[in-house]
């Protein structure tokens, strides 16, 4: 952010993200960062449903240029600046009291704006409200590749707790409704203590590809990993990250933290992956940053610097 728009953020107490120019219509722009600012399906710590204005909050002021990977070996040169063309389109007006309604309302507000040829970030929220678009993008692109970052595997059936939608089911919505290729899909960081083995075995029959930390830091998978993630960007793809993938020392305002997570590095490790695609992914969102609880200012922060990287 320049120090031009960080005065404007201070004079006019708007804070768009990353100091974006703010637009709440659907236009064509390269893509649109969108708020979903709601947690009615959380079963555990609320309090994501403030995550945009938090994540909003922490890239006040930030550059808009990750840091060269190096800087011994050759003239640094900054890459390009990161969300070049897009938008901050505000919160999806969702309502508070309503899973449901709240997922009509994402996926009509992200198809109108994928239909102008944005591409869409979602900034949350329950991670439920990710099925939302997905509903709508797959409508646009088909069934889509989706790359997974999350403690959980989020495919319960709801039996539970008398619903199917809540934030640890989304998936297997997802994958009944053609949503997402399972053969494209990859989850990883899934490490949370189960009760039973109903979502593993039912992703496994799926076809879908998931990997623990301890998975990811054994040497003698990585062509193994390297493949899957190619075949996520084999077409159309979502990249999907619940905060809780990433240790919560370095994110404890979680609604669901674990430990034994993702470091920040491995976490943009996955991240980069997406950048060998054919094509940019058309949607992805960061979700579940709960800033009502403690280690918020840390957490967002970590949160922003995960966009930054997404959004290069």
């Amino acid at each position: 952010m320049s120090a031009d728009l960080l005065l404007q953020g201070l004079r006019t107490g708007l804070t768009p993200f990353f100091g974006l120019p703010l637009c709440l219509d659907p236009r064509p722009a390269t893509g649109v960062v969108l708020g979903a600012p709601c947690d009615a399906g959380v079963i555990n710590r609320p309090g994501a449903r403030l995550g945009p204005w938090a994540m909003r909050a922490a890239a006040m002021g930030m550059g808009s240029h990750p840091m060269p990977g190096r800087l011994r070996e050759a003239r640094p040169a900054l890459g390009p600046a990161a969300a070049r063309g897009w938008l901050d389109g505000g919160n999806i007006p969702t309502l508070p009291f309503s899973l449901a309604g709240a997922l009509e309302t994402v996926q009509a507000t992200v198809g109108a704006w994928a239909m102008t040829g944005c591409r869409t970030l979602m900034l949350g929220g329950d991670h439920a409200l990710t099925l939302g678009a997905l509903r709508a993008l797959a409508r646009q692109h088909g069934p889509l590749g989706l790359l997974h970052l999350d403690a959980h595997p989020d495919a319960a059936d709801g039996a539970a707790w008398g619903t199917d939608i809540h934030h640890g089911a989304w998936l297997r919505q997802a994958l009944e409704e053609g949503l997402v290729d399972p053969t494209r899909v990859v989850q990883a960081g899934l490490r949370a203590p189960r009760f039973d083995d109903d979502e593993l075995a039912f992703l496994q029959a799926a076809g879908v590809r998931m990997w623990t930390p301890g998975d990811l830091r054994d040497p003698r998978l990585a062509p193994q990993l390297e493949e899957d993630l190619a075949a996520v960007g084999r077409g159309p793809a979502y990249l999907s990250l619940d905060l809780d993938a990433l240790d919560p020392v370095l994110v404890p305002a979680v609604a669901e933290p674990v430990p034994g997570g993702l470091s920040l590095e491995e976490a943009l490790r996955l991240i980069h992956a997406a950048r060998q695609w054919p094509e940019p992914w058309v949607g992805a969102d960061l979700m579940e940053l709960a800033p009502t609880l403690e280690g918020a200012e840390a957490s967002a922060r970590v949160a922003v610097h995960l966009a930054l990287h997404l959004l290069v």
